[in-house]
């Protein structure tokens, strides 16, 4: 089958799946509004520059609410036997990859999206000043994200304990990527997003990096 028909197959496949199940979406979505919540009633708000803190904060709370997709993105086929019938497909296991890789990309900026929302009703940030530059960088940010956590999750798929296991191997690798993303979003919300900034050299040479090597070893990983 053409490797752009599998992408396709794959990723319709998943998000159909994830539309009639909706455990997943709606556990993340549910986090992300509770851990606003809390914030908006923990921190006092005319002594903490949002701008500064609260980049840090939005950033965590994604982390969180993808690692709580993510995890389980192959387990739905790996309980049904599906995972199993598409590895025994003769088609190329990147494919596979690649589709899950843009579920969770999907998902992640439609988190993004719905949490800068909150996050200007709740603490009146001025995310819509410059709605296009945070895109591009959320954007940018769940390239990596979405590439590395879609690997991990595929290497623990038949691990015990993989619930704990699964943050203890993505966090430590995501730290570059989440500590530019915080600092652009500090500059971003203070002017504008620079293109020549290194945070933002450091996103693309993370994205392009993760993305390719994750796509070469998701092949060895499966196999475990």
């Amino acid at each position: 089958m053409n490797f752009l028909k599998v992408i396709f197959f794959v990723f319709i496949k998943d998000i159909k799946d994830e539309l009639r199940r909706k455990e997943n979406i709606l556990s993340s979505l549910f986090f992300q509004l509770l851990s606003l919540v809390l914030i908006h009633f923990a921190v006092d708000m005319t002594s903490i520059d949002l701008s500064k803190e609260g980049a840090g904060l939005m950033w965590l709370i994604i982390i969180f609410a993808g690692t709580i997709f993510m995890q389980n993105i192959f387990r739905k086929e790996e309980e049904n036997g599906v995972f199993l019938a598409l590895l025994l497909a003769p088609v190329d296991r990147a494919a596979i990859y690649l589709a899950k890789f843009f579920v969770s990309f999907i998902f992640l900026t439609i988190l993004e999206v719905f949490l800068f929302f909150l996050s200007f009703f709740f603490f009146g940030a001025a995310v819509f000043d410059s709605p296009l530059q945070l895109l591009i960088l959320a954007i940018g940010v769940n390239v990596g994200f979405s590439a590395l956590g879609t690997l991990i999750s595929s290497l623990l798929i038949n691990q015990k304990g993989s619930s704990i296991l699964y943050p203890l191997l993505l966090y430590p690798l995501l730290f570059p990527l989440f500590a530019a993303a915080a600092a652009l979003t500090q500059s971003t919300l203070k002017s504008s997003l620079a293109f020549s900034d290194p945070w933002l050299r450091l996103i693309i040479l993370f994205d392009i990096i993760f993305l390719a090597v994750s796509s070469m070893l998701f092949e060895s990983a499966v196999e475990e």
